[in-house]
């Protein structure tokens, strides 16, 4: 397998979890918290027992929304991983760029040592 090429991957998802991150605080800091009208575009960030964000108003909401709440789903995931086999899958999901990293970066090292 080709390990940096994985690498190489895996450090582009990571670059895209740490942007999320990022967006998050953003919208946390500018957008007002709670739930908005069937008139409001753009993000929020709602609770509903958990905290998560949510996009209306525009093509690809649901592709940004996604994004923006897998930084959470890193945290959610494995506790509800436990209770559900779906959760369990997303549990795998979203933790697979960092694994695949991790694995990788222990991979070439051996490599490069042996």
């Amino acid at each position: 397998m080709n390990w940096k090429l994985c690498k190489k991957i895996s450090l582009v998802l990571i670059a895209a979890l740490a942007l999320a991150v990022v967006a998050d605080i953003l919208i946390f800091l500018t957008v007002e918290y709670g739930s908005k009208g069937s008139n409001f575009v753009g993000c929020y960030a709602y609770d509903a027992m958990l905290i998560g964000f949510e996009c209306k108003g525009f093509w690809g909401s649901n592709v940004v929304t996604a994004w923006l709440n897998w930084p959470l789903w890193l945290i959610y995931a494995p506790i509800s991983a436990v209770f559900s086999i779906r959760a369990l899958i997303i549990a795998v999901l979203v933790w697979f760029p960092i694994l695949l990293f991790a694995f990788s970066d222990k991979k070439l090292s051996e490599h490069k040592n042996a």
